[in-house]
């Protein structure tokens, strides 16, 4: 169900008709894309050792619900989500990273059958430090996005639910297209670094790129391009290395046949450190990535929002408490889009498998095709 305003005219519904490319062909020539340089790179005698570095590893969600909505009860158990990576040097500078995204189709004639889909197919290239910019690259294919990417470095529960923007059809975690990313400064020490995972720049990092804009699971429905960027800047590197203020925004049309607006303008404060971990961000938007908040004009609506993540480990064992609350208003129709909280506690294994029990509450409009529910669910994600 789109977005649409079914309150001012609901005789007037849009439909998006996304005909403009095709993803297998985009997916067969980034294929051979990549193919021809990893061959080239084998042909090189000086890469011949790097290219036999093969990397491979996995992740996966399964997870048991018990769900209350309108009323009613539900319980399930369920894949929540895989991927496994393949990774290959090909040269010292070059690399290919291969990533499968498993998932149950929930819709259509194929409703319960596991699908397969492409999540990254990517070449990446070390580029030479760049004044202040210090170990640069630039990722070629279905690659990240700038700021789900930073988030999720921070927010490792993926398991629960997709980060706040992704979740919210707003922005995609990964798409087609390129990214250039880069720290500013040289990499903090390793003590500096303790409970970190966000790019390790002395002063920050910066992360920006040009994509399709309806993300990786998404056809093209126009032939308009997103430009998504981000700053994140340590105003205290020595004192205070794990704190960082982040700025982040999307500029381009939403994912239709009507190339509605997108605007998108962000800010972020976080912290990392190995007992305590924390994300603010709040946003401003005009529409958004996927084309689906729009009225019965064909027009964007004005959203804001915000979300709250913090990770809390006071144990000597490895038991951490999470928290989550997420935010989301339509300002033109000056009403809630949804309202979300997660609380949960977590066993980490070494390796950041987890056991996961959280309690999530959403409060939803039924206008954006969402309702209210309570939910309790367990979840064992694995990695090797």
């Amino acid at each position: 169900m789109q977005k649409h305003d079914l309150v001012h005219q609901p005789d007037v519904k849009p439909v998006v008709k996304p005909v403009v490319t095709h993803p297998i062909t985009s997916i067969q020539f980034w294929t051979m894309f990549l193919l021809l340089l990893a061959m080239f790179g084998a042909a090189d005698g000086t890469a011949q050792d790097a290219g036999q570095n093969l990397d491979f590893d996995g992740q996966f969600f399964f997870s048991y619900d018990h769900t209350t909505s309108n009323g009613e009860q539900s319980d399930e158990f369920s894949l929540k989500r895989g991927y496994i990576t393949f990774r290959r040097a090909i040269t010292d500078r070059f690399s290919i990273r291969f990533t499968q995204d498993i998932s149950i189709d929930e819709e259509g004639d194929g409703a319960g059958d596991i699908e397969l889909r492409l999540k990254y197919a990517l070449l990446k290239m070390s580029l030479d430090d760049l004044g202040p910019l210090k170990n640069p690259s630039l990722d070629i294919g279905v690659v990240h996005r700038p700021w789900i990417d930073f988030e999720q470095d921070i927010n490792d529960y993926r398991a629960q639910k997709p980060m706040f923007l992704d979740q919210n059809d707003i922005l995609s975690s990964a798409d087609y297209g390129f990214s250039f990313s880069a720290l500013l400064g040289e990499p903090l020490d390793a003590t500096a670094r303790r409970g970190m995972r966000t790019p390790p720049g002395t002063y920050g990092s910066i992360d920006i790129g040009l994509y399709n804009g309806g993300g990786y699971s998404a056809l093209e429905a126009n032939r308009n391009k997103l430009i998504e960027a981000r700053i994140a800047l340590r105003p205290l590197p020595r004192r205070l290395p794990g704190l960082q203020v982040s700025g982040f925004t999307a500029i381009g049309d939403g994912n239709n046949e009507f190339n509605s607006d997108f605007h998108l303008f962000g800010g972020g404060l976080s912290f990392e450190s190995e007992p305590w971990r924390f994300l603010a961000q709040t946003i401003q938007s005009e529409g958004d990535g996927s084309g689906s908040y729009i009225n019965a004009r064909r027009q964007a609506y004005s959203l804001t929002g915000w979300g709250l993540f913090t990770e809390l480990r006071p144990f000597s064992v490895p038991l951490s408490l999470t928290g989550r609350f997420e935010y989301l208003r339509n300002e033109d129709l000056e009403h809630t889009v949804n309202r979300q909280t997660i609380q949960g506690v977590a066993y980490i294994f070494p390796n950041r498998s987890k056991f996961m029990l959280d309690v999530a509450s959403v409060d939803a409009d039924p206008l954006y095709g969402q309702n209210d529910f309570t939910r309790v669910q367990f979840v064992t994600e694995i990695r090797f």
